[in-house]
């Protein structure tokens, strides 16, 4: 692991995008979202997928610049057509809307389709929770696992995101997908030269099990038959629903993921304080409850992402493998724009 300044990354990221056409609020917005993800330790889904953003924009895959297309809105549930636009920009306007309409309406829906990969979703649903209100996201994905008790790529490593806020206590957030691992992990282990993956991480072509790397075909659902389900359904909210791509044709070159954004604002639901109160006061009786035996302590959902995402944010620096650095520098390189410098 090595460390880069935060800022010099931002700058980076959004000079790649800028050179590309990206205007400079938008490449902002873009840079803010992959590093504050890095910062977060989710390596799998921040700096390293700019590269991938940048061919894509170069062959026409993904738009420099937002473009999208409002097909309905009743006033408290929006469906976009995001017209090959860039998932995280697209993302961020799209909770900002989907954070306006739930506080004239209590609850707010925004599903955005035709649009590209929106990266860790974990950044929408707290953009609700930074607002004071429960943030739902929700995404379909191209086909990369394989059903329970199939071997097939048929569906998405679909992932959820769900952020509450809380009063004085660390705000408890989810971001999983519906396998056992990410897939954007073993993609770091192949760019590190493991030949070796994680018991449990691993499918081969037939559905078994395997640790070696070059028999690994896709990573496994979690929890059998339940984890499958809840795929499933993500598929139908995150796409059937409102006409989202699913499967193969939420790839890339395809129709792009689907996006179910939802907020709910608290306060038309409960008196805040009262909220506030109770949740501080779940979560304080959560974590002081007895540990197993063993056990460092219980930790809640997002707890230790938040924990980086706060060091990171006062010590000005962020942890990542030094191989994801050099595939951006790499590019800036090639671009003109200088690397991001490691210590």
């Amino acid at each position: 692991m090595v460390k880069i300044r935060v800022s010099d990354a931002r700058e980076v990221i959004a000079q790649l995008f800028g050179k590309l056409g990206m205007n400079a609020h938008e490449a902002q917005i873009m840079a803010k979202v992959l590093v504050e993800t890095d910062q977060r330790g989710v390596m799998t889904h921040g700096i390293v997928a700019a590269p991938r953003y940048l061919r894509m924009i170069r062959a026409g895959e993904m738009k420099a610049n937002v473009e999208y297309e409002v097909v309905r809105d009743n006033g408290t549930i929006a469906v976009w057509d995001g017209k090959r636009s860039a998932g995280q920009v697209i993302g961020y306007l799209g909770m900002e809307e989907t954070i306006a309409k739930a506080r004239k309406n209590g609850v707010g829906i925004v599903c955005i389709k035709g649009a590209n990969h929106f990266g860790a979703l974990a950044y929408y649903a707290q953009m609700a929770q930074k607002a004071g209100m429960v943030g739902i996201v929700l995404s379909s994905a191209v086909a990369t696992v394989a059903p329970y008790g199939g071997c097939e790529k048929m569906i998405g490593n679909n992932p959820i995101a769900v952020a509450a806020p809380a009063g004085k206590e660390i705000p408890p957030s989810l971001d999983m997908a519906m396998a056992t691992v990410a897939n954007g992990k073993i993609t770091n282990m192949m760019l590190q030269g493991k030949t070796e993956i994680p018991e449990g991480w691993g499918l081969d072509r037939d559905g078994v099990p395997t640790t070696k790397m070059s028999d690994f075909y896709t990573v496994p659902i979690m929890a059998g038959y339940k984890g499958w389900a809840m795929d499933v359904m993500v598929d139908v909210l995150a796409g059937v629903l409102f006409g989202g791509a699913t499967g193969i044709r939420a790839a890339d070159k395809c129709g792009g993921p689907g996006v179910f954004m939802m907020a709910l604002d608290v306060d038309a639901f409960n008196e805040r304080e009262k909220y506030n109160e109770d949740m501080d006061a779940r979560i304080s009786e959560l974590k002081n409850s007895k540990p197993a035996k063993g056990s460092k302590g219980i930790t809640m959902p997002g707890e230790n992402s938040t924990r980086k995402l706060m060091e990171s944010e006062e010590t000005g620096y962020l942890e990542i493998l030094p191989e994801i650095v050099a595939s951006v520098n790499a590019c800036a390189a090639e671009m003109g724009v200088e690397p991001i410098e490691t210590f």
